[in-house]
């Protein structure tokens, strides 16, 4: 079905009208994001109690910090938060410090000046708190009438991704040569099938199946999908109707398979020339830690050196052990 009839058919059924939105042009810039940021982050309780997951530092700036530069590099110009009343300093961090700017300024630190500047330089940001169902179609549910008729980019908070050319810009050039939702993914080992949500696409990573956390038999794929996708308008109508799923949870991946179902074009986006990075768990986020530490000059020689310390303090308490 084409593009311009499903937008048709999904307006009509949301608004009970019909309405004409001028579609923008397939080359037509992507400049806007969500970012879903209202979680609870229990899996690292008790620092969660007081700091927002987002706000974990991966060595010496926020996680998020990371996905909104990823953004900004890519072309975004405007960034819609998604979170919740507890999160105000995630708000902050985004904004101007004039006392410490000029403190820093006074003092001639210009390196940290310039550090602390940053992040409110990045992008426009605003901010919404999250209203409906518990789930992460959510998010992109509360932010459409931001996003207007075009479509975003819709990213976790958390979800990381290291590579050489930034992956919204990788996501960005996959819409162009194939319109439709997009979705970030990575190949997983067969053993890590069941944590995530797979993929199933064909030749031209046309996406033919989405199945939530299957058991690997269930599945000929190692594709998973992450937290990173173009999605266009009409995925926001459909998560207008669509009802919570699986745990009473409003499930963005059921909004992408009806849209499947009703003629609209899915495509999968592997990562190229880098690795999507988790921090949703403690293991995962030391991962990460370790990952970005060995990519910057000034600390990869430190963190090489305490890596062989604490690998050769391993080695002599499992000799130990065994003596």
């Amino acid at each position: 079905m084409p593009e311009n009839t499903l937008r048709e058919r999904t307006r009509a059924k949301a608004r009970g009208e019909q309405l004409r939105h001028p579609r923008p042009a397939p080359d037509a810039p992507i400049t806007k994001a969500v970012i879903a940021a209202a979680g609870s982050g229990t899996r690292f309780l008790p620092a969660t109690k007081a700091i927002p997951k987002e706000m974990i530092p991966l060595i010496d700036q926020p996680i998020v910090q990371y996905v909104v530069e990823e953004l900004a590099e890519s072309g975004i110009e405007d960034v819609v938060f998604v979170s919740r009343w507890d999160k105000k300093v995630l708000e902050d961090h985004f904004d101007q410090h004039p006392t410490l700017e000029d403190s820093l300024a006074a003092t001639g630190r210009q390196r940290y000046l310039e550090a602390t500047r940053r992040p409110g330089e990045l992008a426009n940001v605003a901010y919404i708190r999250q209203r409906g169902p518990y789930g992460n179609g959510t998010p992109a549910l509360n932010a459409g009438h931001l996003v207007g008729d075009a479509p975003f980019v819709y990213a976790f908070g958390d979800d990381l991704v290291s590579s050489g050319v930034p992956f919204t810009r990788q996501l960005i050039d996959q819409y162009r040569k194939t319109p439709g939702v997009i979705l970030g993914a990575q190949e997983v080992h067969r053993d890590e099938v069941p944590n995530y949500g797979m993929i199933e696409t064909n030749q031209d990573l046309r996406v033919t199946r989405i199945v939530e956390k299957p058991t690997p038999a269930e599945v000929t794929s190692t594709l998973v999908g992450f937290g990173r996708y173009i999605l266009p308008p009409e995925v926001v109508d459909i998560l207008r109707e669509t009802q919570p799923g699986k745990d009473d949870e409003l499930w963005l991946m059921d909004a992408v398979d009806s849209y499947m179902r009703q003629g609209g074009h899915v495509y999968a986006c592997p990562v190229s020339g880098g690795r999507w990075l988790t921090t949703g768990d403690p293991v995962n986020y030391l991962e990460a830690l370790f990952h970005y530490a060995l990519r910057r000059d000034d600390l990869k020689d430190h963190v090489a050196r305490i890596v062989r310390r604490v690998a050769a303090e391993l080695g002599e308490d499992r000799t130990n052990k065994t003596a």
